[in-house]
Formats: structure tokens, sequence, C-alpha cells
């Protein structure tokens, strides 16, 4: 499959010497058939991920001397980058052979096309932690029933390409200190400005998939970032993601059930038992498809484990909220206390593009 392309490839990269040399390696593997740059942006990392980019000599290694998140990480790769094109790879994948071809192929397609990314494989290299193996379906979900190509809200953060001119008109990734919530924030930029997010099955990867403890801290973090992208399109994402329409409501039965725990205390047992099996069963009716898309994959001791799993990733999202609103409680006291109304002010994190533009 041959494209006359120049394509700068961006890697960033943070505490990653567990796999990105086989990160590397495939994606050394894949440039061999067109024109290309690797850039690898190095987030501070305290491991060997630096002394092990450096084995490949024709990588170019940028070394950040403090932790800016990969939102910085990416906006910098821009930058620097040659050539028109950009492909982002997370560095704790492996892609798939010919899958940078097929994605920047695609985006050649459609001059309405913002963004083209691959679709991870139901495949877990960290086979040996049976909670991280939940989180591979729980991220994989969404995507099996799809032949060729769907079209998302979000952009592919971990595997995508984007042309760096269109990249820089809508003003990049939004730099959140922890990773995490970019792709909602920068795919709703790509919609607001008339073009599609769209992933490919044609192009996939595998990748070391977090376990539950660590997913569910970062659903914290990520649901309340993802709550000021939320309010301004007044919409969720698109199935494939964790911010759909069911995964809000099975949040919300989850938030049911631990409110009837609590009152246990107060209320007569038989109504509090009746109200919690009655919020688990409509649960379950929501998320029948993901527990049956889970059984097919793992087997049944995976789909009585997702019952546990689901539970803690909406306490993670619960939690989310519950901090997005304590934040708002801060940013409401501090206007007070300063006299200011400037609200983006506090925020810190993410200033509301529509305010910054007022």
């Amino acid at each position: 499959m041959g494209l006359n392309l120049d394509i700068s490839i961006i890697v960033p990269a943070y505490n990653a010497e567990a796999i990105i040399e086989k990160c590397l390696k495939a994606i050394y593997q894949e440039s061999k058939n067109f024109n290309s740059e690797i850039i690898v942006i190095d987030d501070h990392s305290n491991d060997k991920t630096c002394e092990i980019v450096e084995k490949f000599k024709s990588t170019k290694l940028v070394k950040l001397k403090e932790n800016k998140g990969v939102g910085h990480a990416r906006n910098l790769g821009a930058r620097i980058a040659r050539h028109k094109i950009l492909c982002y790879i997370d560095s704790d994948l492996i892609i798939s052979q010919n899958s940078i071809l097929h994605l920047v192929k695609k985006l050649r397609q459609d001059k309405n096309i913002g963004s083209v990314g691959a679709i991870p494989e139901v495949h877990n290299l960290n086979s040996k932690s049976w909670s991280s193996s939940f989180v591979c379906l729980k991220s994989c979900y969404g995507f099996e029933h799809i032949e060729k190509e769907t079209e998302v809200s979000d952009i592919q953060s971990e595997f995508c390409v984007i042309f760096k001119e269109f990249l820089k008109q809508i003003g990049g990734w939004k730099e959140f200190s922890k990773a995490g919530g970019e792709e909602y924030d920068l795919g709703y930029k790509i919609l607001q400005a008339n073009k599609k997010n769209i992933k490919i099955k044609d192009a996939s990867y595998k990748t070391h998939w977090a376990n539950l403890y660590l997913r569910f801290k970062k659903n914290i973090v990520r649901t309340e970032k993802y709550i000021y992208v939320l309010l301004n399109k007044k919409k969720f994402d698109s199935i494939g993601s964790f911010a759909t329409s069911q995964q809000a409501l099975s949040s919300f039965f989850t938030l049911l059930m631990l409110i009837f725990i609590f009152l246990s205390f107060y209320l007569d047992k038989w109504l509090v038992i009746s109200g919690l099996i009655m919020s688990f069963i409509v649960q379950i009716i929501f998320e029948y498809r993901f527990l049956v898309f889970a059984k097919k994959y793992f087997g049944l001791k995976m789909l009585f484990f997702s019952l546990f799993g689901i539970q803690i990733i909406n306490i993670g999202i619960i939690f989310g909220v519950i901090y997005f609103f304590l934040n708002k409680i801060k940013i409401f006291f501090l206007r007070i206390i300063s006299f200011d109304h400037d609200e983006s002010k506090y925020v810190g994190e993410y200033k509301d593009e529509k305010q910054s533009k007022d």
C-alpha cells in the first residue's frame, strides 16, 4: 500500500519504559512505507524511558524539565513537526500493520473530516491483571459491530491523524495538568469547525490497559474535566467512550444504590432491600449488552466480575461530579471574597472557550 506521504509522528511519553521500545519498533516498521519524522516528547519521566528512546538514533527526543501533561506534550510536538500531517501515538500502544497509512488515506479522502482515529483491539497486553481486562472491555465496547468505520464525537487521542494547520486553527489540545479529557475537548472543537471525527476498523492497536483501581482514580479527574465540555455542547458523547448517556444512567443507579445503603440506618430494611434490588435490576437492563460482550470475550467469570467493576467505574464518575460541584462552590466563594466575577480565572485547568472569546 504505497502513498506519497510526509508524516510527523508524535509520541508523548511519561514513565513508559515497560513498553515504549515495542511501541517504537512497530512505528519504525510502519514508517518504512513513507517519509516520516518520529518525535518523542518525554514529559519528565523518572524511569528509563529516555535511555530506551535514545537507542533509536533517528528519533528526535525532547525532554521536558517538568511534567506538564499529555496535552502540552502533544502541542509541543505539533509546533516542532515539519510535516503537514500529524500522527499521534501514545507510548503504551503497539500499532497494527499499515494502520498509519489507512488513517492518512481516510483523512485525505474527504475535506469534511477533521480527525481519523484507530479502534482498539479487544486484547490486553497486561494479561496477568484480571481487573485491567475488565477496563479493556469497557474501553473497547461499542466498536464490536462496526464493519468499516464510524463517526464519533470525540477524537481518538491515543492513535489518530490530523492536519497540522487545522489543529492550529482550532486551538490545539487542551493542556490539563493530568491526562484525561483532552479527547472530548478537541473532539468538540472539531465538530464546532463543522468537521467530523472518524474511527476506522482498518487501523487498530493493542495496549497495556490500566487496572480497575487506576481507572477509578482517572475517572474522577476525567469526569470533573468532562462536565465543562458537556455543559457547552449540551449532549453526551457517542458510544465507544466513557461519556455516553448509557454510562450516565448506569452511574445514576449506582448512586441510588449508595443512597439506599445510607438510608438503611434510618428506613425499614425491607424498603431499603427492595430499593436496592430494583435499582440493580434496572442497571443490569442498561448494561445488558455490555455484559454479553464481556462474557463473549473473557467468559462467565468476567461477566460476574463486571457486575462489580461497573460499580467501581460508576463510583469514580460520581466522585468526579461531586469534585466538579465542590470546585464550583470554591470558585463562587473566591469570587465573593475577591469581588472578581471572572470565573475562568479560578477554574485553572479548564477555561470556557466561549468566555475566552468574549
